[in-house]
């Protein structure tokens, strides 16, 4: 036995859920024919991410494969051919043209460098600095060679051209000019017809042994002067000429010579010809 409930007094009420609009799922197309705008979020709630059809993630520790990306190589600079070539010539610098040509390669390859890519500047740089090292050393080797080589000299022993020396390479009638000086180590040795300033009378050694001081050297070297010298020189020499010596000033140039020069010198200027009787 059911019990009937009685009608409803009063106005008919509108179901909600009747008239409420239709809930569209993202797949059921709009009836205007868009694309159903996304549904409203309430305040507060996580906006949703979402990612494009057809764009995935790889899993986790997984790479992409060796096909996927290509590198290029890059090229490796060379090095510069001016500045291996400067190396090379500085090298075999003993033949001078070789030197000058390390040196000139090597400021063309230091001026290449500047606006090129290229290894090969510390080879530059070394090229040139043994060309230079090389041409110094021929022009100290030439000047040796030109003051030791002596004056050339007759049968007799007479000097024929001016020639710069040093001093050991004075022989007893020399005429030469230079040894106004504190300490002398070379000299210009030329034919006494020539203006000259000094002309060496005798020359004799000291006896050996250890340096026996500045002092005795000089009272030894106006006594063999005075001895030796006076009698050769002519009487000329005596009123126009002065005369001194040349010795060694201490115990180093006393070990290379212990020889005492005496010479005659013009007290003003120079003088020509010979004082020697």
């Amino acid at each position: 036995m059911t019990a009937e409930l009685p009608p409803p007094s009063g106005p008919p009420q509108p179901n909600p859920d009747a008239d409420a609009p239709p809930v569209q799922t993202a797949d059921a197309p709009s009836p205007t024919g868009y694309p159903a705008p996304p549904p409203m979020m309430p305040p507060g709630a996580p906006a949703p991410w979402t990612v494009p059809a057809g764009i995935g993630l790889p899993p986790t520790g997984a790479m992409p494969s060796s096909g996927s990306l290509s590198f290029e190589p890059v090229p490796t600079p060379g090095t510069n051919g001016l500045a291996i070539a400067a190396l090379c010539c500085g090298l075999v610098g003993i033949f001078p043209i070789a030197a000058i040509v390390a040196i000139v390669l090597g400021a063309v390859a230091l001026n290449q460098l500047h606006s090129r890519i290229q290894r090969g500047r510390g080879m530059a740089v070394t090229g040139i600095v043994l060309g230079v090292l090389w041409l110094l050393g021929w022009v100290v080797l030439f000047v040796a060679a030109v003051v030791t080589s002596g004056p050339e000299r007759t049968a007799s022993g007479a000097v024929t051209q001016t020639t710069d020396a040093y001093v050991e390479d004075l022989e007893a009638g020399d005429c030469f000019s230079g040894a106004g000086r504190d300490e002398v180590d070379s000299v210009t040795i030329l034919p006494c017809t020539s203006a000259h300033e000094s002309q060496v009378v005798t020359i004799f050694a000291m006896p050996a042994g250890r340096w026996p001081g500045e002092d005795k050297v000089v009272q030894a070297a106006e006594k063999g002067c005075s001895e030796k010298a006076d009698p050769l020189i002519t009487d000329r020499a005596y009123d126009d000429l002065s005369p001194s010596f040349i010795y060694p000033t201490d115990e180093y140039s006393w070990r290379g010579s212990r020889e005492i020069i005496c010479v005659v010198d013009a007290p003003r200027g120079t003088t020509t010809g010979t004082a020697l009787r």
